[in-house]
């Protein structure tokens, strides 16, 4: 499924959940658990564009290989970081 998320729009649990094909109590397991981060408005939790990605990474990890959430989100962090360093390496053309 392509998604397209514009900069500066939140979405909703069950958009992300929909989205990453896990349930919204997956979701808010994993924002108690601080793995991913929400804004919280009138009791429901809105996510930015970049937690739906790392939302996306931690759910595949997990499901792939059967890895603890917080193993998962240990991945996904390295995984961006290796990301940022490469970009800062890259040379121009």
């Amino acid at each position: 499924e392509h998604i397209q998320v514009i900069d500066g729009e939140m979405l909703q649990t069950e958009e992300v959940a929909r989205l990453c094909c896990v349930t919204t109590q997956w979701v808010h397991t994993r924002v108690e658990q601080e793995i991913l981060h929400a804004v919280m408005r009138d009791g429901t939790y809105f996510f930015s564009s970049q937690m739906l990605i790392r939302a996306k990474q931690v759910a595949n990890i997990e499901h792939q290989y059967d890895a603890d959430p917080q193993l998962a989100a240990l991945v996904a962090d390295l995984v961006e970081e290796v990301r940022t360093l490469r970009a800062q390496v890259k040379p121009s053309d």
